[in-house]
């Protein structure tokens, strides 16, 4: 006989989190920029943007236990260094839970700041775009992130994400390292701290997206919006934080747990045993 896919709460739940996490995140952290941008910073500065993107992570830990990633770079560089039983075969699900939640989130900061977006910049233009801004207004960067002018090529651009996501990586497995929960009481608190950290030491020149979830998925809501240019604009630059976060947290995962970390179930450290002889020397052969 038939059946149907188990669709119980409980099976739901994970997805479920990654999405309202991933929203939530999108609502707040777009959010922010939106009352920035629209106001011509009246009413927020670049410090009240690094705070409520690092309260939307925050926040979004505390949406069930363990703590959803809402973050794609972050869910494939734990599947490809600490697999975990079942892991591969749920990931599809929490991919799209997180892209599907990005585009959700942006979808409700648009109709929240439909009037004012249209009053501010009423030819709907996108930075590095065809159709120009009078008052020099893009407003389509409310919902993903655009690489600043100054740039000669988007491989800059690609180096700053895939260091600030290698920064977030590492710093969030020192947090959650089972040696260091004496330490950090709140590891959604530490996390609140080490992406203000990101932001605003590294967040400037591409607005450090460091989540293809949190670029793709409002990038694709803009399109409906703003017209296709949200992809074409900057050289194609859409494809930078979507593969150069990847790229970063798998970089961070490995330096932690390769230099740091004494923990059970990393392919690094299994790795690096392995290649260890019994007297602690490394083996070359």
């Amino acid at each position: 006989m038939f059946r149907l896919p188990n669709l119980s709460r409980r099976a739901l739940k994970p997805y479920v989190a990654e999405f309202l996490g991933t929203a939530l995140l999108i609502v707040i952290g777009d959010g922010v920029v939106a009352q920035c941008l629209l106001s011509d910073y009246q009413y927020g500065t670049w410090l009240s943007i690094n705070i409520a993107w690092a309260a939307a992570v925050c926040l979004s830990g505390y949406l069930s236990d363990p703590s959803p990633a809402i973050n794609p770079a972050v869910t494939i560089a734990m599947a490809l260094i600490r697999p975990s039983r079942g892991q591969w075969k749920k990931l599809p699900g929490t991919l799209f839970a997180q892209f599907f939640g990005g585009f959700v989130g942006a979808a409700i900061v648009y109709i929240n700041y439909r009037s004012a977006i249209k009053a501010w910049d009423p030819e709907y233009t996108i930075p590095g775009g065809s159709i120009l801004s009078p008052k020099g207004h893009h407003s389509a960067g409310i919902f993903s992130t655009y690489p600043s002018d100054f740039f000669t090529s988007n491989w800059e651009a690609a180096f700053s994400e895939w260091l600030g996501s290698a920064v977030l990586m590492f710093g969030a497995l020192s947090i959650a390292d089972p040696i260091n929960k004496s330490r950090f009481h709140s590891s959604q608190l530490s996390m609140f701290l080490l992406l203000l950290a990101i932001g605003a030491a590294l967040g400037w020149q591409t607005g450090y997206a460091i989540n293809p979830a949190r670029d793709f998925g409002p990038r694709l809501f803009s399109a409906i919006v703003y017209g296709r240019e949200v992809f074409i604009s900057d050289n194609y630059y859409f494809i930078v934080p979507i593969i150069a976060p990847i790229v970063g947290c798998i970089v961070g995962a490995v330096v932690y747990d390769g230099l740091l970390y004494e923990g059970d179930g990393s392919r690094v450290t299994d790795a690096l045993d392995k290649a260890e002889d019994r007297d602690g020397s490394l083996r070359l052969d």
